[in-house]
């Protein structure tokens, strides 16, 4: 029995070893010519934020410090019925309402694109989340990630969020973000009120 075990091991890495010796290693590709290949990272809302964050506020004199409210979404079409969507919401807001509606879009003879609705929307309740940074002045950032029920033929996903039972003054804002394969970014932003994209 324990010859016919190994007898086993031994064709099983005699097997193996060909698929192994076809992969060049990193080493040899260098050797050959050919660059490295770079690992890029996931991309996420997160991320998508702190760029837009570290890019548009750089130069107001309080830097990261200065009021401002932005969303950050990531949506990618997973198959014919299903989009996931990512959002990042950063504010002072204690309690905010986010619509997600399926939509085609159209252009105008004036140039502007309008929206129409495919399908229902969906809508989430979300809390103000933690605090990104310390310190009394911090933005609170609220997330949330989720799958949205699409129709073939919806190109784009409308996105609204709005404070609920917050300030009035408080704004609200619309995102248009296009469906696709790979990961659509869509970062909308206002610094002191005014508008940032």
């Amino acid at each position: 029995m324990c010859k016919t075990l190994i007898e086993y091991l031994l064709i099983f890495l005699l097997l193996a070893l060909p698929i192994q010796a076809q992969e060049p290693s990193t080493g040899q590709m260098a050797a050959l010519g050919q660059a490295n290949p770079t690992i890029q990272p996931a991309v996420n809302a997160l991320s998508a934020y702190t760029k837009w964050r570290d890019d548009s506020l750089r130069n107001f004199p309080q830097g990261l410090l200065t009021p401002h409210y932005a969303v950050a979404i990531v949506a990618q079409r997973l198959d014919d019925h299903t989009a996931q969507v990512e959002m990042l919401i950063a504010a002072e807001m204690k309690h905010y309402t986010i619509t997600i509606r399926p939509v085609t879009l159209a252009r105008q003879a004036n140039g502007e694109t309008t929206t129409t609705p495919v399908g229902n929307a969906v809508t989430i309740n979300q809390k103000a989340g933690r605090k990104l940074n310390s310190g009394p002045d911090a933005i609170r950032i609220g997330d949330t990630t989720t799958l949205v029920a699409v129709r073939r033929g919806a190109q784009a996903l409308e996105i609204t969020w709005a404070p609920k039972n917050d300030r009035a003054g408080d704004p609200s804002n619309t995102c248009i973000v296009r469906l696709g394969r790979e990961p659509e970014v869509v970062v909308n932003g206002y610094i002191v009120g005014a508008p940032v994209r």
